[in-house]
């Protein structure tokens, strides 16, 4: 999750910055943020390309309503969250679709609510995962990954064009980050299939696309092909799938 927090106001920067750093390390969100002093100086840097953006309404020069209204002639996805000492403009935030309002002083409680929320959000509209590759991020399309496995301290994310993508982190935390998207099932010790790349079950093997046999847990087979057909059952009838 790529975020912005735009506020010309040090101590509030740094305050939102300990408390995204607290909610992504809880929640085992890989996060990446950046800070802009001013609307302005934000607009002046002409990366538009965040998840997220933090922004404080009352800035001198451009304020946080017009740096919002500038961001959405080029961004109509990024979810907009204005952070201030007055609720007088609350009303006005929803005209540039903001996703949520918090008035100053909030507390860390109320932070992490708004942010529960707003990775709900970017899950269910989501086409991508974004990993720690290296010192960069990776954004790797959903509908590319075949599965996921473990070895050695890393995760690799295994593609339908043969690309592996590996990220330095436990499996438990990839489980979290994918449990969101149904078409992704635990089958085996530190191995996710994604159903969507299966085409076809062999007694305790998953079939995908590319040839590959993935083995099943032999001691929930039955309950893993029962996960399989309720998925494909429900999305071809209309289920809500992502």
């Amino acid at each position: 999750m790529r975020v912005a927090i735009v506020d010309d106001i040090k101590a509030e920067q740094e305050f939102l910055g300990r408390c995204l750093n607290r909610y992504c390390t809880e929640q085992l969100v890989p996060c990446e943020a950046a800070t802009f002093d001013s609307g302005s100086a934000f607009i002046k840097n002409g990366i538009f390309d965040y998840d997220l953006i933090f922004l404080d309404i009352y800035m001198p020069g451009l304020n946080g309503l017009d740096t919002a209204a500038r961001i959405r002639e080029t961004n109509k996805d990024v979810l907009l969250i204005f952070t201030t000492t007055s609720a007088d403009f609350a009303v006005k935030s929803y005209r540039v679709r903001a996703f949520d309002y918090l008035v100053k002083p909030f507390t860390y409680d109320q932070f992490a609510e708004t942010l529960r929320l707003a990775t709900q959000a970017l899950a269910e509209t989501a086409s991508f995962i974004t990993l720690k590759t290296g010192r960069s991020q990776t954004r790797v399309l959903l509908h590319k990954i075949l599965y996921v496995d473990y070895s050695n301290h890393y995760i690799q994310l295994h593609t339908e064009t043969g690309e592996i993508i590996a990220s330095r982190m436990y499996f438990e935390e990839i489980t979290k980050i994918l449990a969101p998207y149904p078409q992704f099932l635990y089958c085996s010790r530190n191995c996710i299939i994604n159903m969507d790349k299966v085409t076809r079950l062999e007694k305790t093997d998953f079939i995908l696309s590319n040839g590959e046999c993935i083995a099943m847990n032999r001691n929930t087979v039955a309950e893993l092909r029962q996960k399989y057909a309720d998925y494909i059952f429900q999305k071809q009838n209309g289920g809500t799938l992502l």
